[in-house]
C-alpha cells in the first residue's frame, strides 16, 4: 500500500526533441532547479527504464556494446528486415510494461519527480532512430500499455538553428522528424492523459521559465 501511494504521488516529465533541440541541455537545467529551487528528490532515465539491457550487450557484453552505441550517430542503423524490427521492438516494449513496475518498486525509484530523457514517443515518431523498422499505428497501439507520464515536452527549432548547433541531421530530415513529433504531441493532448505541450526552444532561458511555470501552474511540484 505503502509503495502504490508513493507510485500515485511521483510525478513524470518526459523531454523529447530532435538532435540538436537542445533537449537533454534544458533537461539538465530543470533538474538542478527542480534539486536545488524545489528541494526535490529527481530520478533521471535514458527512454526507458532499461530493466533490459540493449539488445547489441547479449552479441558484445554490456560495457562494449553500451560503447558502440555512444559512437554511432543517430539513426544511420542499416536495419531493413521487418522480422528483426519487431523483435526489436517488443523487447524494448516489455522493458516499458514491466521495468516500469519493477523499477517504482526499486529503491532507485523512490524520488519525487522522474525525468525521462526522451519517451516511447520515438517508436512512434522516429523509429528509425532505435534502428526498427514498424506501422506507426502499431507503436501507437501499445502505447495503451504503458504508464503514462504526467507532462510530456517536445522541443523544436527551425532547421537553421539545429543545424548550427548540430549537424547530425539533414535539413529535410529535421523538417520531417519536427512534424511528426508535432502531429503526435497534438493527437495525444486530445487523449487527455497527461500533458502535452510543444515548445520552440531558442532562448534557453526562456525555454526554461516557461517549462518551470508549466509545473508549477499545474501543481506538478507541490
Amino acid at each position: 500500500m505503502v509503495y502504490f501511494e508513493m507510485i500515485m504521488k511521483q510525478k513524470i516529465f518526459t523531454f523529447s526533441g530532435v538532435d540538436g533541440a537542445g533537449k537533454t541541455t534544458i533537461l539538465n537545467e530543470i533538474r538542478r532547479i527542480l534539486e536545488d529551487d524545489f528541494n526535490l528528490k529527481v530520478v533521471e532515465l535514458r527512454q526507458r527504464p532499461s530493466i533490459l539491457p540493449i539488445l547489441s550487450s547479449i552479441k558484445y557484453g554490456k560495457k562494449i556494446a553500451e560503447k558502440k552505441t555512444m559512437e554511432v550517430l543517430p539513426r544511420s542503423g542499416k536495419n531493413s528486415s521487418k522480422l528483426s524490427s519487431y523483435i526489436r521492438f517488443f523487447y524494448y516494449l516489455s522493458d516499458y510494461i514491466f521495468g516500469q513496475w519493477i523499477f517504482y518498486f526499486s529503491d532507485a525509484s523512490k524520488g519525487d519527480i522522474v525525468l525521462y530523457d526522451r519517451y516511447y514517443f520515438d517508436y512512434i515518431a522516429d523509429p528509425k532512430r532505435a534502428n526498427i523498422i514498424i506501422n506507426k499505428t502499431v507503436a501507437k497501439f501499445f502505447y495503451k500499455f504503458i504508464i503514462k507520464p504526467d507532462v510530456n515536452i517536445f522541443l523544436y527549432a527551425s532547421p537553421e538553428v539545429i543545424l548550427r548547433r548540430k549537424q547530425e541531421l539533414d535539413f529535410d530530415s529535421i523538417v520531417d522528424l519536427t512534424s511528426n513529433y508535432k502531429d503526435l504531441f497534438c493527437e495525444m493532448e486530445k487523449n487527455k492523459n497527461g500533458k502535452y505541450i510543444c515548445i520552440e526552444n531558442i532562448n534557453k532561458e526562456a525555454t526554461i521559465r516557461k517549462i518551470i511555470g508549466i509545473l508549477e501552474g499545474g501543481r506538478y511540484l507541490v
